[in-house]
């Protein structure tokens, strides 16, 4: 994409998506997050007919940090629809990406078919909670350690964020602009949690008689509980608290009674607590860069063969040889058969924590030789990533 093309771009996405022409042109041109250098465009008979972003950005998971090519925006015009611009231009990004040895690409779908086609993965599973405040614990005493945020928080709050990316769920990382842009927002409210010392925070928008939890930051067992609390202390005027959060957390450990705000009954005593939601997808670009960038579990030891088709970047398959051990793998090229073999969507799925092995083999989505697939549940344990909600690109 060229400067020149700002305001086209800019045209095909608000018409896509909504928003404001004025506010994506100048996003285009000083946003916090991404500028026209990382737009891609596609051009026939002199018309931009599709935009697109591809932000670098880098992504925390399993207490490691990636480089991850995190795709945006993808937007056609309506009168270009079903001729194979979006395809094209994904194509190009995932090419460009080859090149530049970058591991992974990451964007949320407007629809997950389309993108599996181009090799990404559905991975980001989390649970959608309405919880009925009635029935949060409250904490009087770990309450009062909360308050509202105050301006001299900003550095602290920036810091504990940076600390959860790498102890916690995992997410992106943010820049000074992003965190430069959160604190303009009108549309939100902030409180922390100091007992001498900050060690939590939470953010949220009253939504009619309900609270939407946008961002929830804890890291210690006492600020967790403290900001919980504050969200019960709010039952005279919110009857819900809406928030995603990663599978494995059990909030509903947090309840008097262990069911969401106006419940389904799905037979006898079985009521929903939580739903189960798909949210962003992920891609491995470059096979091998991947596998040596991840972190496994310090204890898993062993080798194997990877054979790997992708539609767009490897049509003919890929082999490697991957030695695993210390927590890391060491992968070259090969020739021949593999002990196991799928396409680079399941490696993606697989890879995030999102779908284990021995589940991807009993689907027909791997194959291998049950000490392989043994082998793989234990160096690929399943945990999918997690981005939070005021991350989402």
């Amino acid at each position: 994409m060229a400067e020149a093309d700002i305001e086209a771009a800019a045209a095909v996405q608000t018409q896509a998506f909504g928003g404001v022409l004025a506010e994506a042109v100048e996003r285009y041109r000083s946003g916090p997050r991404y500028t026209w250098r990382d737009g891609w465009v596609v051009e026939a008979d002199g018309e931009i007919r599709a935009a697109a972003i591809a932000i670098q950005a880098r992504w925390w998971f399993r207490g490691v940090v990636y480089p991850i090519s995190a795709v945006a925006g993808v937007a056609v015009r309506d009168v270009d629809r079903r001729r194979g611009f979006a395809s094209e231009l994904m194509r190009s990004i995932l090419h460009a990406d080859l090149a530049a040895q970058r591991p992974y690409s990451a964007l949320y779908p407007f629809q997950h078919g389309f993108y599996r086609r181009l090799g990404y993965a559905s991975v980001g599973l989390m649970h959608y909670w309405r919880i009925p405040t009635a029935h949060l614990s409250d904490d009087p005493k770990l309450r009062r350690s909360v308050r509202q945020l105050v301006e001299a928080d900003r550095p602290l709050v920036a810091r504990l964020y940076s600390e959860s990316l790498c102890d916690g769920p995992g997410g992106l990382e943010r820049n000074d602009g992003q965190w430069a842009k959160r604190w303009t927002r009108d549309d939100e409210r902030w409180v922390v949690f100091d007992d001498g010392d900050l060690r939590g925070y939470l953010v949220y928008r009253p939504a009619q008689a309900s609270l939407e939890v946008v961002e929830f930051v804890a890291l210690s067992s006492e600020a967790e509980r403290g900001l919980w609390a504050f969200l019960a202390s709010q039952v005279e005027q919110r009857a819900a608290v809406t928030l995603l959060t990663p599978v494995d957390q059990a909030y509903w450990a947090l309840l008097r009674e262990p069911a969401m705000f106006e419940t389904v009954n799905r037979g006898f005593i079985i009521d929903d607590i939580a739903a189960l939601t798909m949210s962003f997808m992920v891609r491995v670009i470059d096979v091998r860069a991947a596998l040596q960038a991840r972190s496994f579990p310090p204890d898993v030891a062993g080798q194997f063969s990877l054979e790997v088709s992708d539609p767009i970047l490897a049509p003919s398959g890929q082999s490697f040889q991957v030695q695993v051990a210390d927590g890391r793998a060491e992968v070259e090229w090969r020739h021949g058969e593999s002990d196991v073999r799928c396409d680079v969507s399941t490696l993606s799925q697989i890879w995030s924590g999102a779908l284990s092995a021995t589940h991807a083999e009993r689907y027909g989505l791997l194959e291998g030789p049950p000490a392989q697939i043994a082998l793989w549940d234990r160096a690929f344990p399943v945990g999918p990533p997690y981005i939070a909600r005021a991350d989402w690109f």
